[in-house]
């Protein structure tokens, strides 16, 4: 009887069998030799190899363990991924919920590094996050970067510090825009848009092949629109419905898109967001999960990388 029989089987495999067995399994398993050109070696068929393989895992000579690396659970990745019919999730590991901008902008960061390339035209919009973001885009492809939407925040998380950093990490040309991303009125933001400082920004946004946003939720905390706009237009949005925006797009907790600032804003168009083949939404902490929920259901882009706290109230939603 040979070796594949007998240990399947209940009957003592001897010394020469076992040995046979597990230089077959290390030569498939360890040293990445094909079942084909080891039947050859040792006069078997590869059907044999097989049968032989298939022993040494029933038998627990073999184990076959996936390990994933630290900082990312792939697991609660994979079912945030499905749940929202994202093209890729990424749950972040954070000790602490509180203190999220740092490994998820180090993941952003990594995740650009890889599927940037060369023939990419990369979006970038403005937020903490994405600050830290990137301290960690050393070795991204050399890329034109774009700047979709105006300043707003502190200095060093507007749009346009972030943009002048990622392009000088790629290397690429760089297409600012010096302009608030939301302004007093709509004339004002027409003409902000017609400018000539700026049509080469606005021209490029229907190049763009890869953006990078960041989701806010409606709170000054959590945002940078409200102190663009003032308390009482806030409260008037948060009264409407408004609980989160990328872009100073905003958005309900259906998902579906707020109009009130469209006209005032001087930034990529939503319909030119929508164009953009793939977009990472990159947000996470405390007080965010209404607004990622709104998000990923609007359909504004296709990626998201959050934390796992975050995610796992989003898998327990109805």
């Amino acid at each position: 009887m040979h070796s594949c029989a007998r240990v399947c089987s209940d009957e003592r495999v001897g010394p020469e069998e076992l040995t046979e067995l597990v230089a077959i399994a290390r030569r498939h398993y360890v040293d990445g030799v094909s079942r084909v050109d080891i039947g050859n070696e040792r006069g078997l068929s590869r059907f044999k190899v097989g049968r032989i393989l298939q022993a040494a895992r029933e038998a627990g000579i073999v184990r076959i363990e996936v390990r994933a690396p630290a900082g990312i659970d792939y697991e609660l990745s994979e079912e945030l991924r499905l749940r929202y019919g994202l093209r890729r999730a990424l749950a972040v590991q954070a000790a602490d919920e509180t203190r999220v901008r740092g490994p998820l902008g180090q993941v952003a960061g990594e995740l650009l590094r890889e599927v940037v390339t060369g023939d990419d035209v990369l979006g970038i919009d403005c937020g903490r996050t994405l600050r830290e973001m990137t301290g960690h885009l050393g070795g991204i492809a050399g890329c034109d970067v774009v700047q979709i939407t105006g300043m707003g925040g502190a200095l060093g998380d507007t749009a346009t510090d972030i943009t002048r950093v990622v392009s000088e990490a790629s290397g690429g040309r760089v297409f600012s825009l010096f302009a608030p991303i939301v302004v007093a009125d709509s004339r004002t933001a027409e003409a902000m848009r017609s400018h000539r400082a700026f049509r080469s920004t606005f021209a490029a946004y229907a190049r763009v092949t890869k953006a990078v946003v960041a989701i806010g939720a409606w709170s000054h905390e959590l945002s940078q629109i409200p102190a663009l706009i003032g308390d009482e237009e806030t409260a008037r949005f948060a009264a409407s419905g408004v609980v989160g925006e990328t872009g100073a797009l905003l958005l309900d907790a259906e998902g579906r898109r707020v109009l009130g600032l469209d006209a005032r804003r001087v930034a990529i168009s939503e319909a030119q967001l929508r164009a953009v083949p793939d977009v990472i939404g990159v947000g996470g902490g405390r007080g965010k999960t209404t607004a990622v929920h709104a998000i990923l259901t609007s359909g504004l882009l296709n990626s998201v990388v959050t934390d796992v706290h975050l995610a796992r109230r989003l898998l327990r939603r109805r």
